[in-house]
């Protein structure tokens, strides 16, 4: 008795499992809602990493244009510094020989007045008879005084000739300077024109 109600029991059990079962496969399954994906986010460019390489390129590329530069200052300072140092020495000598044609006219000139200091005596000289007679020089001293005359005019002439020769070798010597002062100053003169168009031509650059 006791058996067979258990059986009975386990059959009944299983009967309401299987119905069970059966109800829970035939009701429609609903889908579960999706969630809503979330807006994507723009993504920033990435970056590669800057290699060893290209970053020393880059230093390299950077000081190179500071050499450069620097080159080109350097240049343009170089250039005008010469220009000032040949302006400078241009003023120099221009004021040198100003100096030296001032020497050059007071030498020509003293030996202009010696020359015509020469001319004077030798006239005298010519005219010695005239002089003793100015002088009232006796006749019987006459041909004493004539003699220390003549002594005197060629102690005269001696001493003319004597400065003249020394004035005629500063007079060369000078003009000997003033030359080469000249030739020296119109290089100058050129030089710094070269220079200056230059200096105007690289700044309009």
């Amino acid at each position: 008795m006791n058996t067979r109600y258990r059986l009975l029991m386990i059959f009944f059990t299983l009967m309401l499992w299987s119905f069970s079962v059966a109800a829970q496969q035939s009701k429609p399954r609903h889908p579960k809602p999706q969630a809503k994906p979330l807006p994507e986010e723009k993504a920033e460019p990435v970056v590669a990493p800057e290699s060893h390489e290209e970053a020393l390129r880059r230093v390299l590329s950077k000081l190179s244009e500071q050499i450069d530069t620097l080159a080109l200052e350097v240049k343009k300072m170089r250039q005008e510094t010469e220009r000032n140092s040949t302006l400078l020495e241009l003023a120099l000598l221009e004021e040198r020989l100003t100096r030296l044609e001032d020497k050059l006219d007071n030498a020509a000139t003293t030996k202009a007045n010696l020359d015509m200091q020469e001319v004077e005596v030798q006239r005298r000289q010519r005219n010695i008879q005239q002089e003793l007679t100015l002088r009232g020089a006796a006749a019987l001293r006459r041909d004493e005084t004539e003699a220390a005359l003549r002594q005197e005019f060629q102690r005269i002439l001696e001493s003319l000739h004597a400065q003249q020769s020394t004035l005629q070798t500063r007079i060369t010597d000078l003009q000997t300077q003033a030359d080469r002062l000249r030739f020296r100053i119109e290089t100058l003169r050129k030089k710094a024109d070269r220079l200056e168009l230059k200096n105007d031509s690289e700044t309009n650059k």
